[in-house]
């Protein structure tokens, strides 16, 4: 066998490892997403519900199997690093992408033209990076609380009353619903992609996990946009 046989083979063998790795993390993401949904909704409980949710969250999860907030941190070091290895992944497959077609114009016709992307490869690509932005202003917001929204004692305030103050603010309801938009469309596609990556998704099977996808899609993006709806419209205050 020919050393350049070899190296494409190695190539395959790790841009398909890239992939499994991209749909692992990327669907332990999802998994989170809707855990972290369900917990939203219990603002809808009233507010001494939703700080006991954030209380016990924050504290008592696993507790005294873990020490307080062993859980937590457990979590969020997981999170962190299936967030970094999805980013590397789709990273490193774009390149791979963009090397293998060598320049980025097709002759056609005998002209150069610039190839065409898909709709999925831009919502995709744009799609993350919005999301990578939108997952640091988060944390800055309400886990570290180093960015303060519609309240100057921000950090003195319980949970509850930090995400009434916050989504009374037009402009953050506005961003909140074009990121969680995003975040959608990445798992409309990705769920779908993730599935077939794994081997789980067949021809006969396609179908139903494209309707899972877009379940999974507007449960999340429905599921945390109700609260902030209800707050900016009075009915949660």
């Amino acid at each position: 066998m020919s050393n350049s046989s070899v190296t494409k083979r190695r190539g395959k063998q790790t841009t398909v490892a890239l992939k499994v790795l991209m749909a692992a993390t990327g669907l332990i993401f999802v998994f989170f997403l809707l855990f972290h949904m369900y917990g939203n909704l219990k603002v809808l409980a009233g507010a001494e519900v939703y700080n006991h949710y954030a209380e016990w969250l924050h504290q008592d999860l696993l507790y005294p199997i873990l020490p307080h907030k062993g859980f937590l941190w457990i979590m969020r070091i997981t999170l962190l690093l299936c967030i970094v290895l999805h980013m590397y992944s789709a990273i490193s497959l774009w390149l791979r992408a963009s090397k293998a077609r060598g320049s980025a114009y097709k002759v056609r016709s005998g002209k150069k033209v610039r190839a065409g992307k898909s709709y999925t490869a831009v919502v995709m690509r744009w799609g993350g990076v919005i999301i990578a932005l939108f997952i640091i202003f988060h944390i800055l917001q309400f886990t570290t609380l180093h960015i303060s929204v519609g309240a100057e004692n921000y950090a003195l305030m319980t949970p509850y009353e930090r995400m009434v103050a916050a989504f009374n603010v037009p402009w953050l309801y506005a961003f909140y619903f074009i990121a969680l938009a995003a975040v959608g469309l990445h798992i409309r596609h990705g769920v779908w992609s993730a599935l077939a990556t794994l081997g789980l998704s067949s021809r006969t099977r396609e179908r139903a996990f494209k309707i899972i996808s877009d379940i999974a899609a507007l449960m999340i993006f429905v599921g945390f946009m109700v609260p902030p709806t209800m707050i900016l419209t009075g009915l949660i205050s």
